[in-house]
């Protein structure tokens, strides 16, 4: 990769485009914030040019996470820059960077920036499952899902300091132990292998027993210490959860019969912590650093073996345990208060604080309950004064709340931030309380938690799909999804979105008469019933701008395609997909058929995982393959592999959108790739105007429309 020392004069060279699309392509936005900040001295002065770009590729850096090449980078970044003109005018040579297509937003951003955003931390090329901080506020662990990676970040530099790889294993948690010393991992890999045989033709018995692992680090030489499996336990619904002692030696470990305690560094291990009834999972565990152990353990208890969740506290260790019976609902977790005297219980709609030795959950407090469901286990304020909590009311996106304590225990809503777009997964609160981090599916987002908020800049839709253009093209229908209602957006400002009924007002697709033709031809073809089709009743279909023909695309078969005015229907080509179908479209005259196609090339569970999405055109009337594009991406490597999740074909050009928010426009005759830019939000679904200048774009935040400029800046109809 070509990535040249900068010269002396920093500014003048990474004002030029191309070279500071070529620094974020080889460092990452990042290090080139830092870069800004340590040679370019405007960047002191936060709303000066320099100073509005540093912030720009802090607070966008999760967009060039998954990034391909240059283009896409130049495309994202330019993106982010039409908001911001102060800083399009400081750079040079903008268009000769660009290719000649670009993708422009209509409006205000959909997602907008929060101020309290600090940073995002990339790295992972795979989910973050868990976030945490050393005692002293130092260093912070993140650690990955899939990718088998625990990252650790000097906080004072925001610089990778550490990178564990655990090859070929699935990590849940990292712990840090009380005095800093030591690192705990929670994941599961064949390094201690299942229990029991899989037999195919014994469906239910539970005969594999599956096994986590834990594996302990010393973090001045980050050097596994100590390494031990987990109790076997049936089914893959549940995981171990794990807590250390306030001495830094023991770690808990909750199992499915009762917490284990386990000495890090060997010799004479404590007992284990049982209870009388039988218990079938403990699901949530907090040590208080004065030495009281929390539990929330399912217990099954009576001759109906009628299950119920109970609160254990232990006051001391190896005391037998203080239990209060709680509710029938599942607690997500527990955490103890500062002063050791109340308890945090988490369920999915509601949040109780309360004395250990409570028989029943007081009355709920103000803002305890809610509707959202719970992303992830609440946090303390290192003085107890507040508590941050990670929930979403939808698929999509994550709201960080703090929530300030009264002196009668009750919760107060103080600030609330639209944090993310996309599912998040863990939170902690930085030692000191200046500062919460959260985990997702892009990285890692670092907020000030100081004052009272932006109540304005909130996020709060119901998420949207199935975009439909009004013939005159001034309007945008998109069905909810959570809802399952239509709205209707103004195509020149699409934030202003009005509710229009349970069916779409525009011209669709989606009609009974269209409906019933279909079901006539999935008839007539019999081998892509849901027998012989491997997706059953959710095969790749499409139906022509006419409704004269029907796509099928189901199992390992050539596609079909059924005339439905006149009956019949035809194979396209005679080879069988190299993969699994995924999309197909036609093109507005129904005369070409676009098919994606998804296949693995290489799979091995320690090495190389690579895959490759087919962009295929097809002669509907020959049936022979016109152009044929391929896209190949590694899971293990800088190469992600993007999932369309839609595709549309018009005239001139097709587009498709997919994960991690990407939108790319191809040729729709060559199949050559013209654009490709990036999204801050969760994008599923696209469609062009009547006159394809123009591209509505629908998802978890909203819905998009990006306008098709040319690099002469007028639109790319034809």
């Amino acid at each position: 990769m070509n990535d040249p020392e900068p010269p002396h004069d920093y500014a003048s060279w990474i004002r030029n485009y191309a070279d500071l699309v070529g620094r974020v392509l080889a460092r990452g936005p990042a290090a080139v914030a830092d870069e800004l900040f340590e040679h370019v001295p405007d960047t002191a002065a936060p709303t000066s040019a320099p100073g509005r770009l540093r912030r720009l590729l802090l607070t966008n850096a999760h967009l060039f996470a998954h990034t391909r090449d240059r283009t896409e980078i130049a495309c994202t970044l330019h993106g982010a820059l039409t908001r911001e003109p102060r800083v399009a005018a400081w750079l040079t040579g903008v268009d000769e960077a660009l290719p000649p297509l670009r993708l422009i937003e209509r409006g205000d951003d959909a997602a907008p920036i929060d101020a309290r955003l600090l940073r995002v931390l990339t790295g992972h090329r795979a989910p973050v499952n868990s976030v945490a901080w050393s005692p002293e506020g130092n260093r912070l662990a993140t650690v990955g899902a899939y990718d088998a990676s625990v990252r650790i970040w000097d906080t004072r530099t925001w610089r990778q300091e550490q990178c564990l790889n655990i090859r070929g294993a699935a990590l849940d948690q990292g712990v840090w132990s009380p005095d800093g010393s030591r690192l705990a991992i929670l994941g599961e890999s064949d390094r201690f292998p299942d229990v029991g045989e899989y037999d195919a033709d014994d469906v239910g018995a539970g005969r594999v027993e599956h096994v986590s692992m834990v594996l302990v680090y010393d973090t001045t030489t980050w050097t596994e210490i100590a390494a031990t499996p987990t109790a076997p336990r049936t089914g893959y619904g549940d995981r171990p959860v794990i807590a250390w002692a306030p001495d830094s030696r023991i770690l808990a470990i909750g199992e499915d019969i009762g917490v284990r305690l386990w000495a890090v560094g060997g010799g004479e291990q404590p007992p284990w912590l049982l209870v009388d009834d039988k218990v079938r999972r403990i699901s949530a565990l907090h040590w208080h650093p004065d030495g009281a152990l929390a539990a929330v353990a399912l217990i099954e208890q009576g001759p109906r073996a009628i299950s119920e969740h109970r609160l254990l506290t232990w006051p001391r260790p190896y005391a037998d345990p203080l239990y209060r019976v709680w509710a029938w609902s599942d607690p997500y977790g527990v955490r103890w208060h500062p002063d050791g005297e109340r308890i945090r219980l988490i369920f999915q709609e509601e949040r109780v604080l309360c004395g250990p030795e409570t028989e029943r959950p007081p009355s709920r407090s103000e803002g305890a309950r809610t509707r959202s469901r719970v992303g992830a286990v609440p946090a303390w304020s290192s003085d107890g004064q507040a508590l941050a909590t990670l929930e979403s009311e939808h698929h999509g996106w994550a709201h960080l709340t703090r929530w300030e304590v009264g002196d009668d225990s009750a919760l107060s809503k103080r600030a609330r931030i639209a944090c993310a777009p996309e599912e998040t997964t863990d939170l902690a609160w930085r030692p000191g309380g200046d500062m919460v981090a959260t985990a997702g599916e892009s990285g890692v987002r670092l907020w000030s938690v100081r004052g009272d908020g932006h109540r304005d800049r909130e996020r709060t839709g119901p998420g949207f799909r199935d975009p439909v253009w009004s013939p005159d093209g001034a309007h945008v229908a998109v069905r909810s999804i959570r809802e399952g209602r239509w709205y209707v957006a103004e195509a020149h400002d699409p934030r202003v979105v009005e509710p229009a009924g349970d069916r779409c007002p525009f011209p669709d697709h989606d009609t009974e008469e269209v409906r019933e033709l279909i079901r006539a031809a999935r008839h007539e073809g019999k081998d892509f019933d849901v027998y012989a089709s491997m997706y059953g009743f959710r095969a790749p279909e499409a139906v022509s701008p006419g409704h004269g023909l029907y796509a099928l695309a189901g199992g390992l078969a050539p596609v079909r395609v059924f005339d439905l005015l006149n009956g019949g229907s035809r194979r396209l080509g005679d080879s069988k997909p190299e993969g699994r179908w995924m999309l197909v479209r036609f093109s507005p005259d129904a005369d070409r058929l676009l098919t994606v196609e998804h296949r693995t090339i290489s799979h091995e569970r320690d090495g190389d995982w690579v895959e490759e999405i087919v962009l295929t055109l097809w002669d509907v009337t020959t049936g022979e393959q016109v152009a044929c594009a391929r896209s190949r991406g590694d899971r293990r490597s800088e190469e992600w592999t993007d999932y369309p999740r839609d595709v549309v074909v018009g005239r001139t050009h097709l587009a498709w959108c997919g994960n991690h928010g990407v939108i790319a426009v191809h040729d729709a005759h060559t199949l050559e790739p013209l654009s490709r830019i990036r999204v801050t939000e969760d994008v599923n679904g696209l469609a062009f105007s009547p006159d394809e200048s123009a591209l509505a774009v629908t998802g978890d935040a909203g819905v998009r429309v990006m306008d098709l400029i040319d690099g002469d800046g007028k639109g790319a109809r034809r």
